[in-house]
């Protein structure tokens, strides 16, 4: 049996674990509440944004496809900017960036200051079909990203074109997101933001210099 001061210290002991087991708990509720109003945010910023993008690029009447639910513009029309395997922009490609790429800038940039931390890169996805070498493909789409990349970096002065150099992120993608049903879409060069926290190993955003633009990496 325990005597009245082993238990009263029995009893302390007890009371301490039940405080910290408490207060582990409030720390746990209001660590969900953190992430439940940062997550509340970020779809507020997002929703804003696509609702922008999307009318702004309909009010110029700029032929692209927008998703609702991600905002991902998606350039469908494969000669528009490139010829068959070429990674060399038409003509006609800079004439749609010259229009395409300005009001797009300011559709995503035009916003304070909170919420312009949120959208951590812009993402310019090139894409192939499963025809031909596999890859050959991939390296095309890769280039075809780059030259995009590359053209909004010489283009002359717009607005937020820093913020959106500064966000640039050029990405290729190949046979596993081609269709089976060879289409369009496979051709597609598609533009996309991203928020803090949408992936785990988030890499630095290019920072502009004056003499160009890197990847942070020499």
């Amino acid at each position: 049996m325990l005597d009245e001061n082993e238990f009263s210290e029995h009893e302390s002991e007890s009371a301490t674990w039940i405080a910290l087991a408490d207060l582990m708990t409030g720390l746990m509720a209001i660590f969900l509440v953190i992430c439940m109003i940062v997550m509340t945010n970020q779809n507020r910023t997002r929703i804003i944004i696509i609702k922008a993008v999307t009318e702004s690029l309909q009010k110029a009447n700029i032929e692209v496809t927008t998703d609702p639910k991600t905002g991902d513009v998606s350039i469908v029309n494969r000669d528009l900017l490139f010829d068959t395997n070429s990674a060399v922009l038409r003509a006609s490609g800079k004439t749609f960036l010259d229009e395409f790429v300005p009001i797009y800038s300011e559709a995503v940039f035009k916003r304070d200051k909170k919420d312009l931390d949120e959208i951590v890169r812009v993402v310019i996805e090139g894409r192939t079909s499963r025809s031909g070498n596999m890859a050959h493909n991939m390296t095309l789409s890769l280039e075809r990203a780059n030259a995009v990349v590359q053209y909004i970096y010489n283009m002359p002065n717009f607005s937020y074109k820093r913020e959106l150099l500064q966000r640039l992120t050029p990405v290729g993608r190949g046979v596993m997101e081609a269709q089976i049903i060879e289409s369009e879409k496979d051709r597609e060069v598609l533009f996309r933001f991203q928020f803090k926290g949408e992936f785990q190993n988030e890499q630095t955003p290019m920072e502009v210099k004056e003499d160009g633009f890197s990847t942070g990496k020499n």
